[in-house]
Formats: C-alpha cells, structure tokens, sequence
C-alpha cells in the first residue's frame, strides 16, 4: 500500500467532497484523513489516502485533471509519535499576533502542532471579536502540562487557555 497526501484549492462549490470521494474509491483508495474549508469562496482541502501501489499513479492523475482545481500530491511518510496527545483551545480578543505568540511558547516547549484550526467571529454580548484556536499537539517527553498552561496564559490577561488529553 501506498499513503498519499492531496492538496485541493479551487473554486467552492456544493458536491465537491462527494466528487473527491468517489473518484478515490473508483481507484481503489481509502479515504484516512482530512480536513477541508470553504475560505474567501475557495475549497481548500488535505486528504490522507491509503491506496495499493499498482493504482496511486492514476489515481494522482484523476486528481491532478480536477477542472478549475490546484493539486498538488506527495508521498506520506509515517512517523511514529512520540509524547502524550494534547487536545489544546486558546480564545482571546482578536489582534494582531496571537498565533505567532502561542507557536513561539510551542516551538520553545518543543511541542508538535498535529493540527489546527482557527476562527474570528463576534462575542455574543458585546460584538467584539474573539479569535479560537482549536489543535492537537505532542506534548514531547519530559514537558509538563502545568508549564505549557503557564506560560501559554502569561501571554495576556485575556487568553483563556484549555488543555485536555487525548
């Protein structure tokens, strides 16, 4: 077997994850894992297939001949984690930064970002923007939890900081 990682960007439009479904169980593959968006009226799109090895070449050029689509294909590469998973949310009054400050408190901890996701949007008293961050991450052996929730919080006043294990 074979593991592919797909990048997808083009314009959004209703049935495009149906349409990438089945043109990967035409060619034999297993759909892993993914995460998709729909962002400024664009698809763009991550997906993680198992396929045997004697169909990964068609398979990468049905992909590639998606019309209107940016496709970019690599080999996946499996690497075992090492460390405890961490399931991480930080919210905050919206402002410029704010990703940059929790990766450099991660980056210095030594911490693997798995995944992330972000979002903006109105308070629901006042309508001021709050920024989310949503991810998961490696906490490496040797790390503690109360010290990456320590200095994760002692970036602002306003940071709220939650952190469960996976």
């Amino acid at each position: 077997m074979q593991t592919l990682v797909a990048t997808l960007i083009g314009p959004d439009k209703t049935g495009l994850v149906k349409q990438l479904a089945t043109l990967i169980k035409q060619h034999h593959g297993s759909w892993q894992a993914s995460a998709m968006s729909e962002l400024a009226g664009y698809f763009a799109g991550i997906v993680e297939i198992r396929v045997p090895e004697e169909h990964g070449e068609a398979l990468g050029q049905a992909l590639r001949a998606l019309p209107d689509f940016q496709v970019q294909l690599v080999e996946g590469r499996h690497q075992p984690l090492q460390g405890q998973k961490l399931q991480l949310t930080v919210t905050a009054n919206d402002r410029l930064g704010i990703i940059d400050e929790v990766t450099q408190v991660l980056n210095q901890l030594n911490i693997s970002v798995k995944t992330l996701k972000t979002d903006s949007y109105p308070a629901p008293t006042t309508g001021t923007m709050l920024f989310e961050a949503n991810s998961t991450l490696t906490l490496p052996h040797g790390q503690t939890l109360s010290d990456l929730q320590a200095r994760l919080e002692a970036l602002s006043d306003d940071l709220v900081v939650d952190i469960d294990v996976v």
